[in-house]
């Protein structure tokens, strides 16, 4: 009853690796041990004893670990494949009396307790190896039952523990990636509801007074909108069919600009498939997330002039006036703001289609504006 109390224990450990140190202290009082050790991976690519709550002198620790006689015992059957899943004594790995000998046991084993040892190969892909030290009395039959008893289940909670970190891992990922495209960003499924949106999109498109919006109700969720009703049609179409069969698309959108009397604003909108690893949900007649992106047309953003420079190894000078240019100014204003003659500012025009190889204004106003949806981060207005 309480190996099957401490199965559970390693189970609930898989999840947060805080209960581990619980998990410890049980097995001690099962096994009669004084100590004992299961390292893990931890954050940085360290590995910690996650049965102790002490901080280690990671030199100390990793001294004594290289001159380990039983360790590299362990090794050296683990190179071999012979112990998977088994439980050994220290005897039955380095002969005793050598072993007592040893620099390992007399400056390290012996001051930490640990005169006798029995020692499980978990088994799992990162070859780990728990392990329990006492004075005394040697480890025996019951002990060594119980640990085998135990074992399977240590590599199957170590192996959901790594399957659950690169679960977080990649979703940190996918939610990183998401922040970083340009304008809104926006995953929904095949009925608009908004499965994810960026920082971008939360923070501009949550008013319901715009043309697009993300409108929140208790009974439908968030659901991504357009105020226009032919518009909404037409997006929700475009939706459905790309999450029906993997096709995309893109509309615009035009709006009344506030504060802009007779000005027409423009929205981008971009409608794309997020086909999964698998494809079982279109197999069986399901849909796949759509990834819709959302752009301002009527509010251009430049790029900043430290962007250009980096890229076209421009100076700071010849950075500015780039972005003074793209911003919509012209020779003659640039000169006036900075204060130089025009001749100077067409000097650095020349040198800045130079070293940025187009063609002409043009040319450069093209790719300007695609660094400036790239390398801005500020969604639609």
């Amino acid at each position: 009853m309480e190996l099957n109390s401490i199965i559970g224990d390693i189970y609930d450990a898989s999840e947060n690796d805080d209960n581990w140190l619980a998990v410890g202290k049980r097995l001690f009082e099962h096994l009669g041990a004084d100590a004992g050790s299961l390292r893990l991976q931890a954050g940085g690519g360290r590995s910690v004893n996650v049965f102790e709550t002490r901080a280690e002198n990671d030199y100390y620790v990793e001294h004594y670990l290289q001159l380990d006689p039983i360790r590299a015992a362990l090794s050296s059957l683990m190179r071999r494949n012979e112990a998977d899943g088994t439980v050994l004594l220290d005897e039955e790995l380095v002969e005793s009396e050598a072993y007592h000998r040893t620099k390992f046991y007399r400056d390290f084993a012996k001051p930490q307790g640990q005169e006798h040892m029995i020692v499980g190969l978990v088994g799992d892909s990162h070859r780990s190896i728990v392990g329990f030290y006492r004075q005394g009395l040697a480890f025996g039959v019951r002990e060594r039952a119980a640990l085998l008893t135990l074992l399977p289940h240590v590599r199957r909670a170590l192996q959901l523990r790594e399957r659950l970190h690169c679960a977080d891992f990649n979703a940190r990922l996918g939610y990183a990636a998401f922040e970083a495209l340009p304008g809104a960003a926006i995953v929904v499924d095949g009925d608009c509801n908004v499965l994810f949106a960026n920082s971008s999109a939360r923070r501009a498109l949550c008013y319901r007074d715009r043309p697009v919006c993300l409108a929140t109700s208790p009974t439908s969720g968030t659901k991504l909108a357009v105020d226009n009703r032919g518009e909404m049609k037409r997006l929700r179409a475009m939706i459905r069919d790309a999450a029906a069969t993997g096709f995309g698309g893109a509309m615009r959108v035009e709006f009344d600009m506030l504060g802009n009397s007779g000005r027409i604003g423009q929205y981008a909108i971009f409608v794309s498939p997020q086909f999964p690893d698998r494809c079982d949900a279109l197999a069986e007649g399901g849909s796949v997330p759509v990834l819709v992106q959302i752009s301002e047309l009527s509010s251009p953003r430049a790029a900043r002039p430290s962007l250009l420079s980096e890229l076209f190894g421009l100076s700071a000078a010849e950075g500015a006036v780039a972005a003074a240019l793209l911003g919509g100014q012209s020779a003659e204003a640039v000169a006036r703001e900075r204060d130089v003659s025009l001749d100077t500012v067409r000097t650095q025009i020349r040198t800045v289609l130079r070293k940025s190889n187009a063609t002409n204004l043009r040319d450069f106003e093209r790719m300007g504006a695609l660094l400036g949806s790239l390398g801005s981060h500020k969604g639609v207005a």
